[in-house]
């Protein structure tokens, strides 16, 4: 019979143990000096949207030694129809992100600050009103780990908590609704690969 905790410790280990031992190999060392990375990844989205929502982002960093300067775009789509809410469906978001990391071998840390507004359409005939503000701005943190595949290419996984501090208002004549949770989650993993900066 099979333990359950053996199982969950050898796919650990099996994950942790390759990006570990690369990063101690002196042939994958990161190039010295200031250098540049390209990433492309899928992401899930909580408390964006009334909905979870399935998005994709592309990314250039600026990396040196232990720490990297992320600049991102990001689009995402719900999933489901938001039938609960009075004023609207929430189809869409689009964000931009900036985030200063500290890299520790496979492991990474950042700070994330986002600007993006939700794209609604109104129940029915109903128009909405001047007043509505479509514009979220959020700050939280990501953690991650990287898994080299080759020398010139590596899988990132991520999670990311963020507190809203600008939520979307949608209003509908008198009616008002909030479009966004306080607080959001962004799961996502991509590729990335170095490119010189000479």
């Amino acid at each position: 019979m099979l333990n359950a905790g053996r199982v969950a410790l050898v796919i650990a280990l099996s994950l942790v143990l390759p990006a570990r031992a690369y990063a101690r190999d002196p042939r994958s060392a990161s190039p010295p000096g200031v250098y540049g990375e390209l990433d492309a990844s899928s992401m899930l989205a909580f408390g964006l949207m009334p909905v979870a929502g399935i998005g994709v982002s592309s990314a250039l960093a600026l990396r040196w030694l232990d720490a990297s300067l992320w600049l991102e775009a990001r689009a995402f789509k719900a999933l489901g129809r938001n039938d609960e809410a009075l004023l609207g469906q929430t189809t869409s978001a689009r964000a931009g992100a900036t985030s200063l990391c500290r890299h520790r071998e496979a492991v990474f840390l950042c700070y994330v600050f986002q600007l993006g507004s939700i794209s609604v359409s109104a129940v029915d005939d109903l128009r909405l009103a001047e007043s509505s503000s479509p514009w979220f701005i959020t700050s939280g943190t990501r953690g991650g780990a990287e898994w080299r595949v080759s020398r010139h290419l590596q899988v990132r996984g991520f999670l990311e908590l963020h507190l809203a501090i600008l939520r979307p208002l949608l209003r509908v004549s008198t009616l008002a609704q909030q479009q966004t949770s306080r607080v959001a989650a962004i799961a996502g993993i991509g590729l990335t690969l170095p490119v010189s900066l000479r």
